[in-house]
């Protein structure tokens, strides 16, 4: 005997990698993707989903997991506060921001290691205000050297100005 799932009844996130569902997760909340095409393809995308291979007309939601539900839901204090709402109200505009389900998405953090083209574009910058500055004030000949000074601080520029006119 074959059962078919009425969606009404049965929810499932439709974020790749997430597990939720209404059975195995029956508190969550589960989030009706839009029916605006451009709505609906942003979302799908950035759940990394393929929206082509989803029909417009199929019915498809994401869990509370991938949204910031304070500041998403219009009426996220109402069901706060009585445990449950007739009708999910998401803000106009809102996205769904949160993906830990899905691990190979790269995390960035506050201390990651800066990458070398920055450092170089950084210092490139501070060489290039520096010969400005060193034109204005008429300076003939300019050597700048690059000194390392261990893994505590990138890059020390020593500047020496000759001046011609002894």
């Amino acid at each position: 005997m074959v059962l078919k799932m009425n969606s009404k009844v049965y929810k499932w996130c439709g974020v790749p990698q997430c597990a939720n569902t209404s059975i195995k997760t029956p508190n969550k909340l589960f989030v009706f993707v839009p029916k605006n095409k451009t709505t609906r393809n942003k979302w799908l995308q950035l759940a990394r989903r393929d929206s082509n291979a989803i029909l417009s007309s199929t019915v498809l939601y994401f869990c509370e997991d991938h949204f910031d539900l304070p500041n998403d839901m219009d009426n996220y204090m109402e069901y706060h506060l009585m445990g449950s709402v007739s009708k999910i109200r998401m803000k106009p505009g809102c996205m769904p921001t949160k993906f830990q389900c899905q691990p190979d998405r790269r995390k960035r953090t506050s201390d990651a290691t800066e990458r070398p083209y920055i450092l170089k574009k950084q210092r490139k910058t501070l060489i290039g205000e520096c010969l400005k500055d060193l034109e204005e004030i008429g300076t003939k000949h300019v050597e700048l050297e690059e000194v390392s000074c261990g893994s505590s601080c990138r890059y020390l520029f020593v500047i020496q100005i000759y001046s011609t006119s002894l």
